[in-house]
């Protein structure tokens, strides 16, 4: 009976440990459930009020930061509500604004887009915090959306070029660096400027404002490729000795020094006049003159004398150039037939450019690759 008792006190202990294990995970998994949030569970990327398309959580993004995604139209006020971008801490790092796709006023989902420029020098885990626009500031009308993402530095800079500073088109407000590579003279790269785009003179370096530069200048600019343009780093304005620079000529038409007797305009080359101009030396002076001359350029003072061009024209670029013998011919590209008209803006239009072009030694002969241009 002894040995039967101890037998059964055993299964028993043995029993009760088991239930007690039981009940101890049940406790356990009860309170990780409603309490802890396990590190490697997938962070939510939609609420019952916003979705967010792109990033996802956890993506390793660069600047500029791309977000796109759904929010309700409670959200927004005047179709915009605020995004940012903060550290791990709650520093901020970067803000920028959500803009509505379409109508904001209703309740339903409204699409929304947002773009976000930052600067990390190193790899840092961050999160994008979506905040309900609350004009009221009643904290009953507040709401915020999070996602984590990792910040990528920005990629070293891979167009390290030294050219001139060109803009074809004067309107539109976009500037090219003329600039060349061995065996290929005469390439051009789109500048794109952005509020990260720093510019140096001398000791100063300041955030490049596009509407002070000037057709010619040398410049040195860092930055990354991006097919035909060039996400501008840093601008740097070459100062250059006397010697580093070409002194020549540019022709100007001025209609009081061009007329007949009875008081005609002539339309002839008769009323060119030289302007002083200086270029940095290169490879390619001609085409540097000429594509100085058709930006304009004119000063006041110099209107003031009664200089007069067309100058520049809508489209209107120097593509290329070629000599043979004593005939230099001009590859130009004319795209919104600019380089038409009556015969007296033609023929003063032409005459700019050939007068321009023939005083380079060994010039006699100027003619465009494309003979139906300058055609009245």
């Amino acid at each position: 009976m002894k040995t039967k008792s101890g037998g059964f006190s055993n299964i028993t202990t043995i029993i009760l440990s088991l239930v007690a294990l039981i009940v101890l995970g049940i406790v356990l998994f009860t309170s990780r459930s409603n309490n802890d949030v396990p590190i490697d569970e997938p962070i939510p990327v939609a609420s019952p009020t916003i979705k967010i398309d792109s990033p996802v959580s956890g993506q390793e993004v660069n600047s500029p930061l791309a977000i796109s995604g759904q929010a309700r139209g409670s959200w927004f006020f005047e179709a915009v509500f605020p995004v940012k971008i903060e550290d791990l801490s709650g520093n901020t790092i970067a803000e920028g604004r959500a803009q509505a796709v379409g109508d904001w006023m209703t309740s339903d989902f409204v699409t929304f887009d947002a773009s976000i420029d930052f600067k990390v020098i190193e790899k840092k885990n961050a999160e994008i915090v979506f905040k309900k626009d609350n004009p009221s500031g009643l904290p009953e009308n507040d709401g915020e959306f999070r996602i984590p993402v990792v910040l990528l530095p920005a990629a070293p800079d891979d167009f390290i070029k030294t050219g001139n500073l060109i803009q074809p088109n004067l309107g539109e407000g976009t500037w090219y660096l003329s600039y060349e590579e061995p065996g290929k003279p005469g390439l051009e790269a789109v500048l794109v400027f952005s509020d990260e785009s720093r510019c140096k003179s001398g000791t100063d370096t300041v955030v490049c404002d596009t509407g002070k530069f000037q057709a010619g200048q040398r410049v040195e600019i860092s930055g990354r490729r991006a097919g035909d343009m060039v996400l501008v780093s840093i601008l740097t304005l070459v100062e250059q000795e006397p010697s580093q620079k070409k002194e020549i000529n540019l022709y100007y038409y001025n209609p009081s020094l061009d007329k007949d007797a009875s008081g005609n305009v002539l339309c002839s080359r008769k009323g060119l006049v030289p302007v002083k101009r200086q270029l940095p030396a290169s490879i390619t002076p001609i085409q540097d003159a000429i594509k100085l001359l058709i930006q304009g350029g004119l000063t006041a003072a110099e209107k003031q004398q009664g200089l007069t061009t067309e100058y520049p024209l809508s489209g209107f670029v120097l593509k290329g150039a070629s000599q043979k013998n004593d005939v230099l011919t001009l590859d130009f590209s004319d795209p919104n037939n600019k380089t038409g008209g009556g015969a007296c803006r033609v023929g003063i239009l032409w005459f700019q450019i050939e007068a321009t072009a023939k005083q380079f030694p060994g010039v006699n002969i100027v003619k465009p690759l494309n003979e139906t241009l300058f055609q009245p």
